[in-house]
């Protein structure tokens, strides 16, 4: 492959700059680049050329991509004439589905490889995306390992290369010893980690009803509270006055020496599949969120290791189940038959374990663009 590629970056989040910066670094040790386009404070790091900033870009539910709609379009115009000054070889979007396909949809006849970095999510709903990701995606990148059968039998390159949440996973105390006695924490006792989430709302939502739950649990169990770092000690103590349970930013440590989580549905679900502890999800959404999600989602279960697994190997307390009655049954439902469940989870971090996704979507993305020289 020649000397120097130019890639034309597509990250409207924080996330996506991570992931799209951990991934250059290990370009690196394949090929000089030359990164144009958007992105944030890391791709700005590797000498991005930025023309709009991850901040700029980042849109939160309905109302903010309705408010920000005719800025989005300027974006993509204003994108689109950069694209002709810079000629690129390759387009590199990450995530960021909503803009992101339609942007590909743009450059189609510009004849520039289109890389999608983070397949969207079509199995869970909008399944007719995969229409325009064959039509206009040249290689696309996914995270989860039925993604790549799924795509492949829609006629499209898909390649699996893990999930980049695997490479964040670092844990201050290797020994549960160590952990335990550092955090205060009884080893006879049970110990039922608390992970409320990362955004405001979730914490306001779960965290309550998971230390209801707990007051309700008995003398075998102790406690022990997740606090995010995007969550201020504040947002944590309105719900924790007058009550004690111990608190920790450790949020690893947590996930891989105790017994058991009660979890924020998302991405820390694998997170925690991946470091091998049982779990029971929680999450709940206000009433019109919730009447859109029936009609818009097509999956049975919410947690990534039941979606992986294709069966609740965890249980879910969502909705009108988050209530600590269920919590607690499903609690001691995962106790009942822990070895089993260890062994599910066993099973769905089989193949994230060993797989670097930075490096393997470097190769991945490095291997594509030589074929196509080879071919040109």
């Amino acid at each position: 492959m020649s000397t120097c590629k130019k890639f034309f970056v597509i990250a409207g989040e924080q996330s996506g700059d991570n992931h799209a910066s951990s991934m250059f670094k290990k370009l690196a040790r394949h090929c000089a680049f030359e990164l144009y386009g958007t992105g944030g404070r890391k791709l700005a790091e590797l000498g991005q050329v930025q023309y709009y900033s991850i901040d700029e870009l980042s849109v939160i539910g309905l109302d903010g991509i309705l408010k920000k709609l005719p800025f989005l379009f300027k974006v993509r115009d204003d994108l689109l004439e950069k694209l002709d000054e810079v000629k690129p070889d390759a387009v590199l979007l990450v995530d960021y589905p909503g803009f992101n396909l339609r942007f590909a949809k743009k450059i189609r006849e510009k004849g520039i490889p289109v890389i999608f970095f983070i397949a969207p999510q079509v199995w869970a709903w909008n399944y007719k995306r995969v229409n325009t990701i064959r039509e206009c995606v040249d290689l696309l990148l996914c995270i989860l390992p039925f993604e790549e059968e799924l795509f492949k039998k829609e006629g499209i390159n898909a390649r699996f290369i893990g999930n980049p949440i695997v490479d964040s996973i670092e844990l201050k105390y290797t020994e549960r010893d160590s952990f335990l006695e550092d955090a205060g924490l009884d080893p006879s006792k049970k110990i039922i980690g608390l992970l409320p989430g990362s955004r405001f709302r979730e914490v306001d939502t779960l965290l309550p009803v998971m230390l209801k739950s707990a007051e309700n649990m008995g003398e075998d169990y102790q406690f022990i509270v997740s606090k995010a770092s995007s969550v201020p000690d504040e947002k944590i103590m309105e719900h924790l006055r007058g009550k004690n349970f111990k608190v920790a930013e450790l949020t690893y440590d947590i996930m891989k020496h105790a017994d058991l989580l009660w979890i924020c549905s998302g991405t820390a679900t694998l997170e925690a599949a991946v470091l091998g502890t049982p779990m029971v999800v929680l999450y709940k959404v206000g009433i019109v969120s919730q009447i859109i999600g029936k009609i818009v989602l097509k999956i049975k279960f919410l947690g990534l290791p039941n979606l992986i697994a294709g069966r609740g190997i965890v249980p879910e307390c969502l909705q009108e189940d988050l209530v600590p009655s269920r919590i607690i049954d499903s609690t001691e439902k995962v106790f009942g038959s822990y070895e089993t469940v260890k062994s599910d989870l066993e099973r769905v971090a089989e193949p994230f374990i060993g797989l670097n996704p930075s490096e393997k979507a470097a190769w991945e993305i490095y291997s594509f663009l030589s074929e196509r020289e080879k071919l040109s």
